[in-house]
C-alpha cells in the first residue's frame, strides 16, 4: 500500500531524511567500515506498489505499431418496434417497415514514451571494485520498472496531463453514482450492509438499459482490507467478504465474479484526476473487450547502450500505449463518497 499522503520513490525524485529535506548522504558508493564489517555480496531492491492490472483490465498488444490512433465503429440498429412489422391482409398489400444500422467511431489516442539511461567508465569502475552491484543492470531494470509502474498508473487513472488518455476509474463519460455508497463498506452496520447489497446491482442494472450484469467490483483498498469484519455479531464466521462474494456471484449467475480491492480507488491515491482532493470510487463494470480495452501498440523496447566517446554510454527504452477506453459507456458505473 502506498502510505497516506506519501507517494512511493521513484526514479527521477529526490531523497529526503526524516526532516523532509534532500539527504546528501542518502546513496553513494562511500560509506565507513571496520576491518571486521562484511559487505553482503546479495543487495535488497527496492519494492513499489504493483497490481496485475492485465487480469482486470483488457489489454491488447501490438495493434497500430508507431501509429498515433486506433479507431473503432460502434454499430447501432435503428428498427423501431417489433409491432411495427406486423402485416394485415384484409386491406390488401402495405408498406413494410424498415430496419437501418448506423456506426460512430470511437477513438484512442496512441501515446509514444521513451526514457534513457546513462553511465560512464569511472561508475562502472567503482561498480566493480565494490563487487557486489551491477550498475548497468540496476538502471535498466529501473526503466523497466518505470514503465511497467507507468502503464498500471494510467491504466487506473489515465494522464493527468492529457484526458484523451483516461484510465479506468476516470473516464468523463461513466455515470457517477454518489448516493448508493456514502462510507466505507466495511463500517456499515448489519442493517445498512444489506440495504446496500440490495441496491447496488439494481443500481447498475438499471444503468446498462436493463442489457447486463458486471462481473467486477473494484473497490478501495482501505474498504477492501475491511472486509473481514463479520457481517453480524450473531454471524461471526461470516465476513462481508465472504458474503459479498456469495450474493454477487449468485445475483449475476456468474461464477467468476470478482471483488478487488485496488490502491488507486482510495482518495488518498487519486487526487487531481477527477477532483482536487480525489475520491473514494467504487467501480462496478464487465471485464470485456468490447466494453473496455487498453491498447500497447509497442510493447517495451530497451536500445542497447552506445557511446561516442568510449566513456559515456547511452541507452533508451521506449513504447506505445493508449488509455483504458470505455466502448461500452453503460456497462460501467462510478460510485463516489468523499472524505
Amino acid at each position: 500500500m502506498i502510505p497516506e499522503n506519501k507517494l512511493p520513490w521513484q526514479p527521477g525524485m529526490t531523497l529526503e531524511n526524516a526532516n523532509g529535506a534532500v539527504s546528501d548522504t542518502a546513496l553513494g558508493y562511500q560509506y565507513a567500515i571496520q576491518t571486521t564489517t562484511l559487505i553482503r555480496a546479495k543487495v535488497i531492491e527496492q519494492k513499489f506498489y504493483k497490481v496485475p492490472f492485465a487480469e482486470y483490465i483488457p489489454v491488447e498488444v501490438g495493434t497500430g505499431a508507431f501509429l498515433e490512433e486506433i479507431k473503432t465503429n460502434l454499430t447501432y440498429d435503428s428498427a423501431g418496434s417489433f409491432e411495427s412489422g406486423i402485416q394485415g391482409t384484409s386491406s390488401g398489400p402495405t408498406q413494410v417497415a424498415q430496419v437501418t444500422v448506423g456506426t460512430s467511431p470511437k477513438t484512442a489516442a496512441i501515446v509514444t514514451w521513451a526514457k534513457g539511461y546513462q553511465y560512464n567508465l569511472v561508475e562502472l569502475k567503482k561498480a566493480l571494485a565494490s563487487n557486489n552491484w551491477d550498475i548497468v543492470e540496476s538502471k535498466m531494470k529501473a526503466l523497466k520498472r518505470n514503465w511497467d509502474l507507468g502503464l498500471q498508473e494510467t491504466s487506473f487513472l489515465g494522464l493527468k496531463s492529457n484526458s484523451a488518455v483516461p484510465g479506468l476509474l476516470s473516464n468523463s463519460e461513466v455515470t457517477v453514482d454518489t448516493t448508493t455508497i456514502t462510507g466505507y463498506i466495511s463500517a456499515l452496520s448489519y442493517t445498512d450492509f444489506a440495504t446496500f447489497v440490495k441496491n447496488l446491482m439494481a443500481a447498475y442494472f438499471a444503468n446498462s438499459n436493463s442489457t447486463v450484469l458486471p462481473d467486477t467490483f473494484a473497490i478501495p483498498m482501505v474498504d477492501y482490507l475491511g472486509l473481514e469484519t463479520p457481517v453480524s455479531p450473531q454471524f461471526p464466521m461470516v465476513s462481508m467478504l465472504d458474503y459479498l462474494n456469495k450474493a454477487f456471484k449468485a445475483a449475476t449467475q456468474n461464477p467468476n465474479f470478482k471483488i478487488v480491492g485496488i490502491a488507486y480507488c482510495d482518495q488518498a491515491n487519486n487526487s487531481g484526476y477527477w477532483a482536487a482532493n480525489g475520491s473514494n470510487r467504487y467501480v462496478l463494470y464487465r471485464r470485456d473487450a468490447e466494453t473496455l480495452k487498453m491498447d500497447i501498440p509497442v510493447d517495451f523496447i530497451l536500445n542497447p547502450a552506445a557511446t561516442a566517446d568510449n566513456y559515456n554510454w547511452n541507452g533508451v527504452g521506449l513504447g506505445q500505449f493508449s488509455g483504458t477506453i470505455i466502448y461500452r459507456v453503460p456497462e460501467v458505473l462510478y460510485f463516489n463518497w468523499a472524505a
